[in-house]
């Protein structure tokens, strides 16, 4: 199963100098390790990303307001990443102000 992205909700609308992306893991099966996440944020128009690698021990980060523009449409995914590099994928959508 995927993470489970606690914040923002999906469609929320958060502070463009203050988002902190969180998240829980998601049930495993017996014998799947997660060593890792990966965190995405993404613009379209005109692209722009902002990608960060997490151990596994770490459920949230905090997105640079230097990335972030006002009153603007992100896509937002984790990825759990498994110790055989096997990946799960959250993904959501969120809008600053």
């Amino acid at each position: 199963a995927g993470p489970i992205v606690v914040t923002p909700e999906p469609g929320a609308v958060v502070a463009a100098d203050n988002a902190v992306i969180s998240w829980q893991p998601g049930d495993q099966p017996a014998g799947v390790e997660i060593v890792s996440y990966q965190v995405i944020v993404e613009r379209e128009n005109p692209l722009r990303v902002f990608s960060v690698d997490l151990p596994a021990s770490t459920t949230s980060v905090t997105i640079p307001a230097e990335f972030l523009e006002p009153a603007t449409q992100y896509k937002l995914e984790v990825l759990a990443i498994e110790a055989s590099g096997n990946q799960t994928i959250t993904e959501i959508e969120f809008m600053t102000m």
